[in-house]
């Protein structure tokens, strides 16, 4: 039987714990038990109320392995392939070089091969891999108009590569030729396969995989925020609040997995006020979340909150100063997943150094010269016909590609990354690795991702090892050891939060703080016919709050482009904000002011204003 709250009060013996794994025992039956591990279980009292408290949180989070006993097999070793599926917002924001053409790309070039490679695999073994739709994108994908515009999208690409291959032929260019008519066919199968294998449906097809049991979905924050960074619980709570909503509305249930946009976490702390702010983990934990993602060096042993990144709005170097926890990898024999806190949630980092092996811009595999070459383009289709030849080689000095040779080499990538994880699981120390990557690398910047990527999970699938499977259920077959306070992180350059916080990013970050708490005054104070001004305003600030809009600022990759789309929503937000409050009757432009915007940012539909209200202090 599992815990019960009264039973556990009125007995003499107040729970029972075994030295090989304390947490998870604490909510176990009352009895006599040996876990795998060998050791005995003899009967203990909490150390007070919290620590009770905890255990009964715990249970009733719906966590199995706290129950009648403790499975905890020392045997248990699970691989896991996580990719990470996010694009801003950018419908009606601009076509090319920024805009709307981000997501046609990634549908083209990313996403439909995925669904084939995983649609493939289905057939093949039970499990393939862990996947993040985050809530904003899912809410383009979802979009009719948007299927529609990739189709077009795909098409015009299609009548490129053909034009192309007449000027080639022309020219008596057979080389390019030929790899005109290899775009054409490529652009065409990936048409046809949105038309007629998915229908127009690429929610549909992942929400299938799902229940097939082929991937398991892990939630995010509605607009991936960058949640260290905002200044009031309530904004994060509307994110979490927003991204569960679309997932259940979309994907039709709830995932028990978290990927904190760019792995960014914050323990508890004190904000410049000395209130004392919940961590990350809280928050998770109390949406009902049972893991979440960070990078290796947050699980560092000796990490504490004594060790916070500074208080909010403090300016680093973005190219900056050595960060205070500098990535590393968890030491061998150290399990790379923990319960944070006193929260019933579990924190899993990435393995540094196989990621490495694909995400290095020095050594990684895409970085192989017979691959082709992302950033050279032919002047007149726009379409890459080059290799990466070598690194030192300029854009002038490229050679044409060879998709043959290219396929090849991913091929041989592909056994020597499957090697490598085989190898880590030998000898039976390790529990647990997880690798994560962009989705958007696989097939958008390295166009042989999805050939590689395929070639992995199958040889991993016939090593015969059953080394894949979902993280939710690795954790009900080997929960974790112990709890740790985890250190200030993410997965930017350094480690810490420079990318997004920084000289250059300082101003967003204080008009977004102003915003956010006109936000909580605008959840309370809307006369009923005006909830819709105010709902709109909601989706505005959330928009605001993409964290791709400070990384793109302080790399430099779109400053102008994303100053511009973060400014256009917090003026937005301010204007409804305005409307909403406004004491005078409204006028019909107004009213067509609001349906604009109500087409151009049509995200999170079920919008509930309560979330935003004030809670500083609290989940």
């Amino acid at each position: 039987m599992g815990l019960h709250p009264t039973a556990a009060h009125e007995s003499s013996v107040k729970a029972w714990r075994c030295g090989a794994c304390r947490v998870e025992l604490a909510a176990c039956a009352l009895g006599q038990h040996a876990c795998s591990g060998g050791k005995q279980i003899t009967p203990v009292g909490f150390d007070d109320a919290e620590e009770l408290a905890l255990a009964f949180r715990q249970h009733l989070a719906g966590w199995p392995f706290m129950r009648s006993s403790c499975p905890v097999d020392k045997q248990v070793q699970t691989f896991a392939f996580v990719l990470h599926t996010h694009l801003p917002y950018s419908r009606f924001a601009g076509r090319w070089p920024h805009g709307e053409e981000w997501l046609f790309e990634a549908i083209c070039e990313t996403y439909l091969p995925l669904l084939e490679v995983l649609q493939q695999l289905s057939t093949q073994m039970p499990f393939a891999l862990t996947l993040t739709l985050t809530p904003v994108l899912l809410e383009q994908l979802q979009s009719a108009e948007v299927m529609q515009q990739a189709e077009q999208y795909m098409l015009e690409r299609e009548t490129r590569a053909t034009q192309d291959q007449r000027r080639f032929e022309r020219a008596g260019e057979s080389q390019l030729a030929g790899l005109a008519a290899f775009y054409r066919d490529w652009f065409r199968s990936r048409r046809l396969a949105l038309i007629e294998q998915f229908n127009g449906d690429l929610i549909g097809a992942f929400r299938g995989l799902w229940e097939r049991g082929t991937i398991e979905v892990v939630g995010s924050a509605a607009t991936h925020a960058f949640l260290p960074l905002l200044s009031r619980d309530s904004s994060i709570r509307a994110q979490l609040a927003a991204g569960l909503d679309s997932h259940e509305r979309l994907l039709g249930r709830r995932p028990a997995g978290f990927w904190l946009p760019e792995c960014a976490y914050r323990p508890r702390t004190l904000s410049p006020d000395g209130l004392a702010r919940p961590g990350l983990e809280e928050h998770l934990a109390a949406w009902g979340f049972r893991f979440f993602f960070v990078e290796s060096h947050a699980l560092s042993p000796g990490a504490s909150t004594a060790e916070i990144v500074p208080p909010h709005y403090r300016v680093c170097s973005p190219s900056g100063s050595k960060p205070e926890h500098a990535p590393h990898p968890v030491p061998g024999g150290v399990q790379p997943y923990c319960w944070v806190g006193d929260a019933a949630v579990v924190a899993i980092a990435r393995d540094h150094a196989l990621s490495m092996q694909v995400w290095s811009a020095d050594t990684g595999y895409p970085g192989d010269g017979v691959y082709r070459e992302f950033h050279k383009k032919d002047e007149v289709s726009g379409l890459q016909y080059w290799a990466v030849t070598s690194k030192q080689a300029d854009l002038g000095s490229k050679a044409l590609y060879d998709p043959v040779a290219a396929r090849s080499r991913a091929i041989q990538h592909a056994d020597h990354f499957a090697s490598s994880v085989l190898h880590r699981f030998e000898g039976g120390t390790e529990e647990l690795v997880v690798v994560a990557f962009d989705t958007e690398l696989f097939g958008h910047w390295w166009f042989e991702g999805p050939i590689w990527l395929q070639r992995v999970l199958g040889q991993l699938q016939q090593a015969g090892r059953n080394l894949l499977r979902p993280l939710g259920e690795h954790l009900r077959l080997a929960p974790p050891h112990r709890r740790a306070t985890l250190a200030p992180s993410s997965w930017g350059q350094g480690g810490d939060w420079s990318t997004w916080l920084n000289s250059h990013t300082q101003g967003l970050w204080e008009s977004l703080g102003a915003a956010e708490q006109n936000m909580e005054r605008l959840a309370v104070g809307v006369p009923q016919g005006r909830l819709r001004y105010a709902a709109q305003a909601a989706r505005e600030i959330l928009l605001a709050q993409a964290s791709d809009w400070p990384f793109l600022i302080t790399t430099g990759q779109a400053r102008e482009y994303a100053w511009q789309r973060f400014e256009t929503h917090l003026e937005r937000f301010r204007v409804l904000g305005q409307l909403a409050l406004a004491t005078q009757e409204l006028g019909p432009e107004h009213e067509s002011y609001l349906r604009k915007l109500e087409r151009e940012d049509a995200v999170f539909p079920s919008l509930d204003l309560t979330w935003f209200l004030e809670r500083q202090g609290s989940v």
